[in-house]
């Protein structure tokens, strides 16, 4: 176990480096958040290395050294599901915040272990250590794997919920997350005896890591709006579906070429990146907001209703209205709009 430990942090800490300076910089809170999640897995695997490690009366002496390492790993361990959750969750509805009632959910279970975690210090309630050193596990110790597996419930009943909205293979990647480390828990004592739950999240993480970096080359580094890798990916979908709806709503910004010539490209570049972020307010969770290049965006919406994709580009008119309004800047944002529908159903 020690052995597999130190290689999986071996191979998450330059994981990690290039994580954090390839994601944290201006990173969305989507890759905080699984950035966060690295850095936690990293944590939690030298945890339980020292844990293994103090686990003999040859180390009497650490006793209370071994309590709080137990301590710290058991009330951090529902941290790594709900990253995992919060992540999958920022990635499909990346506008939304999460509602009062939500984060009451989410938070009971992990208060309550964090509650019987610390307080194992003194009184053994999920694990003790004996007078020998050696640890054992409480009378209630199942509380922290069903807490754990609570968060695994919910990511996949998230996913199940927001399948609409990723392709099959982010479904598949992102309920890797869920499905490596749940099952291989279950497994491993009869087929994976060398391989524990920690080793199994880390597996997840790198699998994540890579699928992440991959769809890096489909973002427009400026706007984080998709570009035109995306594009074509995405027409590669449509077209191996027999029955599509779809309105297609290509737009220009106005006068744009004027905002670079007065005020500067670093201004351009700043009306670009309001914008972006005002279509994906409006279109997030309808469809797909691209930059095709310049001031030319296209958004592929999940409708056949011309009205009501009006009333989208209305909702957006006003948005960007009110930005206007607010703005200390001698200039408007203004677009205009061409849109066709496609229906083959």
């Amino acid at each position: 176990v020690i052995q597999m430990n130190i290689f999986m942090v071996i191979l998450l800490l330059p994981i990690a480096v290039h994580a954090f300076f390839k994601l944290g910089r201006k990173a969305h809170a989507a890759h905080r958040l699984f950035l966060a999640l690295i850095f936690l897995t990293i944590l939690i695997l030298i945890l339980e290395i020292f844990s293994v490690l103090l686990n003999s009366n040859t180390y009497i002496n650490f006793i209370t050294v071994h309590k709080l390492v137990d301590t710290i790993g058991f009330t951090l361990t529902p941290l790594v599901p709900i990253l995992a959750v919060l992540f999958v969750y920022k990635k499909t509805n990346q506008m939304q915040k999460l509602n009062r009632k939500s984060i009451l959910v989410l938070s009971v279970p992990f208060v309550v272990n964090s509650i019987l975690s610390l307080g194992s210090f003194n009184i053994n309630w999920i694990f003790a250590i004996t007078n020998e050193n050696i640890y054992i596990r409480g009378p209630l110790w199942l509380v922290s794997p069903m807490t754990s597996y609570f968060y695994y419930v919910v990511n996949l009943l998230f996913l199940y919920k927001v399948r609409e909205k990723l392709n099959r293979e982010e479904l598949l990647i992102f309920s890797l997350l869920t499905l490596i480390p749940s099952l291989l828990s279950i497994f491993q004592l009869y087929y994976f005896v060398y391989l524990t739950i920690w080793n199994s999240v880390a597996i997840a993480v790198v699998i994540n890591y890579i699928f992440i970096i991959h769809n890096q080359i489909k973002i427009d580094p400026l706007t984080q709006l998709g570009n035109r890798i995306a594009y074509d990916e995405y027409l590669a979908i449509l077209s191996r579906k027999s029955n599509i709806i779809l309105a297609v709503v290509n737009i220009d910004l106005d006068d744009f070429k004027i905002i670079n010539d007065i005020f500067g490209h670093h201004e351009g570049d700043k009306v670009l990146r309001v914008f972006a972020r005002h279509l994906e307010e409006v279109f997030n969770g309808k469809g797909v907001s691209i930059r095709l290049g310049g001031d030319e965006f296209i958004v592929l919406v999940n409708e056949n209703r011309r009205e009501l994709v009006e009333k989208y580009i209305e909702t957006l008119k006003n948005n960007i209205n009110t930005y206007n309004e607010t703005s200390s800047m001698p200039y408007h944002i203004k677009f205009s709009y061409g849109m066709a529908i496609f229906n083959n159903t």
